[in-house]
């Protein structure tokens, strides 16, 4: 299950439409939401982005649950932000120099921009598993029981366990310093709230997760396979749709 060859720019053509497991909808619902929540490392306020992250998250779980005409309650979000997934391995830090490493953080752009990439990049894996997991329900279980999204939540840590995210986590960083937004510019959007599926950094991120099919497909499979359910395949090349028309 580790990583297939990764395919041509004509193999990627029309992948969007069913977005290798989920419809185009849940995809920008996960870009844009991951978008929005990478910029919170840039403003200068410490623990402050601790919050507006977890928020956009549960913003990003409504919506994905709403797309499936489901309701989230707040002990549904509870359950699937248990243990917070910055498991990126490379961001380990000792616990008692972590506020003073974020200060400094805030002060050098170029450090705060890996660490967008890093944000992004958890709350994507988050939102993309729960999305492929909308998509292909399990039988016997229900997505709105509490009890089972803590097992869902269970399988999405050990997946992360599993699975090297650097790949993505690369990609993605690669598409906050290419939008080169400052702090400004993320504290406005950040206000408003309402994460944009159309622009700029959010194109860049999708452009980004366009390279990372096959670790999407690997990641989708080995979270499945945690929770005990049929591996779902879906064919790259089984739409006829670009990904530009897809992501209008």
């Amino acid at each position: 299950m580790r990583w297939p060859n990764t395919p041509t720019r004509s193999t990627l053509v029309g992948v969007m439409k069913k977005a290798r497991g989920i419809s185009p909808r849940a995809l920008r619902i996960v870009a844009s939401h991951s978008a929005l929540a990478g910029l919170c490392p840039l403003i200068p306020l410490p623990y402050v982005d601790d919050v507006l992250i977890r928020r956009i998250t549960r913003h990003m779980y409504r919506d994905l649950f709403a797309a499936h005409d489901l309701t989230v309650t707040p002990a549904d979000e509870k359950a699937l932000l248990a243990t917070p997934s910055r498991w990126l391995r490379s961001a380990a830090t000792s616990v008692a120099l972590f506020p003073v490493r974020k200060l400094v953080r805030k002060l050098v752009y170029v450090l705060a921009i890996k660490d967008c990439g890093d944000v992004a990049s958890s709350v994507f894996h988050d939102g993309w598993l729960l999305a492929h997991l909308l998509e292909y329900p399990p039988q016997h279980d229900t997505l709105t029981d509490t009890a089972y999204l803590k097992k869902v939540r269970k399988a999405m840590l050990q997946t992360y366990t599993d699975i090297d995210p650097a790949p993505l986590r690369r990609a993605l960083t690669g598409a906050y310093r290419a939008a080169k937004i400052g702090a400004e510019e993320a504290a406005r959007r950040i206000k408003g709230g309402k994460p944009e599926t159309n622009d700029v950094l959010t194109r860049k991120l999708r452009a980004a997760v366009n390279s990372q099919w096959p670790y999407l497909d690997s990641l989708a499979q080995q979270f499945r396979q945690n929770l005990g359910l049929p591996v779902a395949r879906v064919h790259a090349a089984e739409s006829a749709e670009s990904a530009e028309s897809a992501a209008l």
